[in-house]
């Protein structure tokens, strides 16, 4: 009787445990919510080079020289270029507050691009201090319409690298924005798209003296930054630290993250997994490290941190791309997901970020091996034997049905019986 009500005691204290973590859990995931509901409603069609936020679990520091408003609001709108550091909270379940900050930054697209910039989503236990001074910044304002005086060619880029885009006829109409750093070519910015042409094939008008000369890499508000981030386990995954970046769908940026130069293209989110590491996730399109990685759609890397005479955390390596675990793709599917909720209540495009394909089954025909299965799948073929307890790699017989895991992942064509 007694051990009867023993193991019932037990059973009720495990009962309740279970209980009151879900009830956490459901918690955790409803505040988030709200927090990220509130930034995507209140921040909807946030201007250039501005910074929204759900106050008060969001800490801004103002750059020398610069104020913060007092009091602030729930949706305060902030210019960038005053700001030197945003911190954002942690979870609270009792006051029932998750931090969340929104950026939008212009960048390098024109005014004459329609929809937004680069978008920035800071959450959870994470701060971004910010490397780009004020007066680094390019100011390009409304463009101004010339005239093609003969018929020229529209290039990617300025220079000397040919990279022919499109015609101009003579006497065509266009819009210009900037010089580059020379003088000898204007920045095309037609219809929101960004070209080349030579100065000298332009009408040059008076008002046209005013503009700004860009550089290569010129920097852009916000476009270097340190970034930190709690390592510590939410209460949800939910609640997770992060911070992410998408660029417009045809558009690319460069920005300096804890020193590191990376080329962006569509959507990427940053996690500090330890305190001496830096994991970046490609969910969208591609990136690039000034190291020389690529890291394509679906793929991780993991930035090694250690302390310089320049900050306290600076990326001195990364590690090759591997495939990202389902932990990071979550991560990517959730800030999407927010950017989406921000998108559809300012009028902008909305995306999808990669997802794994689903696990499918094979039936084994004649002549099959592993080799050859692993490599028509673009999966590993060590995955393949582990996930079907197969004892004899070198005997495949025909008509088995074989669960193939994680196809396009990667295909893995070395393997060996003692791997």
């Amino acid at each position: 009787m007694y051990r009867a009500f023993r193991s019932s005691s037990v059973f009720l204290i495990l009962l309740f445990g279970w209980l009151t973590a879900s009830a956490q859990e459901q918690a955790c995931r409803a505040v988030v919510a709200a927090a990220l509901d509130s930034i995507s409603q209140n921040c909807a069609n946030l201007a250039r080079d501005s910074l929204c936020y759900s106050y008060p679990e969001v800490e801004v520091a103002a750059a020398p020289g610069n104020s913060i408003p007092e009091p602030l609001t729930v949706a305060a709108r902030l210019d960038l270029r005053g700001i030197s550091s945003v911190r954002t909270s942690a979870l609270d379940l009792e006051r029932a507050h998750w931090g969340a900050a929104l950026f939008h930054l212009g960048a390098n697209s024109p005014m004459t691009y329609e929809g937004p910039g680069l978008i920035i989503l800071l959450a959870g236990a994470a701060q971004i201090i910010n490397e780009t001074e004020a007066e680094q910044v390019v100011e390009i304002g409304e463009p101004l319409t010339t005239v093609a005086l003969e018929a020229a060619t529209r290039f990617k880029l300025p220079g000397v690298i040919p990279a022919p885009v499109g015609k101009l006829a003579a006497d065509e109409l266009l819009q210009v924005d900037a010089y580059d750093i020379t003088g000898e070519w204007l920045r095309d910015v037609t219809g929101g798209s960004v070209t080349w042409v030579k100065s000298k094939k332009l009408a040059r008008l008076k008002a046209m003296e005013s503009l700004p000369r860009l550089a290569v890499g010129q920097a852009f508000a916000l476009q270097s930054f340190a970034l930190s981030t709690g390592t510590g386990l939410p209460e949800c995954a939910e609640a997770e630290p992060m911070l992410a970046i998408q660029t417009p769908e045809d558009m690319s940026v460069n920005m300096t993250v804890n020193g590191v130069d990376i080329h962006i293209g569509s959507m990427v989110t940053f996690q500090q997994a330890h305190r001496n590491a830096l994991s970046m996730t490609v969910h969208r399109g591609q990136a690039s490290t000034v190291f020389g990685q690529t890291v394509n759609q679906g793929e991780s890397v993991l930035g090694i941190l250690g302390k310089t005479s320049r900050r306290e955390s600076e990326v001195l390596d990364w590690s090759s791309a591997l495939a990202a675990s389902a932990a990071e793709l979550a991560r990517g599917q959730r800030a999407q997901a927010a950017f989406n909720a921000h998108a559809a209540a300012s009028g902008w495009p909305q995306y999808e970020t990669f997802s794994a394909p689903a696990d499918l089954y094979y039936v084994v025909k004649r002549g099959d091996g592993l080799y050859t299965i692993a490599r028509q799948f673009d999966t590993s073929v060590a995955a393949i034997i582990s996930a079907n307890s197969i004892e004899s790699p070198f005997t495949l017989y025909a008509g088995t049905e074989l669960l193939i895991p994680d196809p396009g992942s990667g295909f893995a064509g070395r393997w060996s019986p003692d791997a």
